[in-house]
């Protein structure tokens, strides 16, 4: 009797060890591919959407309080600024007006800021001792083209940094080819701002 339980239980015990170790003769399948390709996309930022407040300044010197708008899907923003400050050099009060407009394209754009190429319009009024009889005035109008760097501290904050090439228009017939004024002399130059975007 006791040998007739012991043979059915030797056999399953040999069963299983068999099984088991076929199980582990067989080849492990190869993981899964952890390599993740990186698609690069030139596609715009999530950042700098909508409708945003600062401070730039043109490369002529127009500038003051900027107000942006960037369109829904990323391709490209619009900047408009408006100035305005009276002071009183040599005991001469005056008044300067600024107002200007700019339209950029974004050519490449990253996580956390975006490259833009375009230009725009801007207009300096000057008046010395207005309503008196030696008042004078005096008004530019710019054009610039260049390229504009917008890098983004949190999404919703951005520097501004310009580079390029202004054309000035005088009232004395005067042109002058350049960027922002420096000293004596007229440079491709730059210029810098922020903006906050509420969206």
């Amino acid at each position: 009797m006791r040998r007739t339980i012991l043979v059915p239980s030797l056999f399953l015990a040999v069963a299983f060890l068999t099984s088991s170790y076929a199980q582990a003769q067989q080849p492990l399948s190869p993981p899964p591919s952890t390599t993740a390709s990186a698609a690069f996309s030139p596609a715009p930022s999530g950042h700098g959407r909508g409708i945003g407040v600062g401070a730039m300044t043109m490369l002529n010197g127009t500038g003051g309080g900027l107000v942006t708008w960037g369109s829904p899907s990323g391709g490209f923003h619009v900047d408009g600024f408006f100035g305005l400050h009276r002071y009183n050099p040599n005991g001469h009060n005056t008044t300067s007006f600024g107002l200007g407009g700019r339209f950029w394209y974004h050519v490449h754009a990253a996580a956390f800021a975006d490259f833009s190429l375009g230009g725009g319009v801007g207009i300096n009024h000057w008046t010395a001792n207005p309503g008196t009889n030696d008042s004078d005035s005096k008004t530019d109008v710019s054009l610039e083209v260049g390229g504009q760097i917008r890098a983004f501290l949190v999404p919703n904050v951005a520097f501004i940094a310009d580079l390029g090439l202004g054309i000035v228009f005088s009232d004395n017939d005067d042109i002058l080819i350049g960027g922002q004024k420096i000293g004596d002399g007229n440079f491709v130059q730059g210029t810098l701002g922020i903006a906050y975007f509420f969206e």
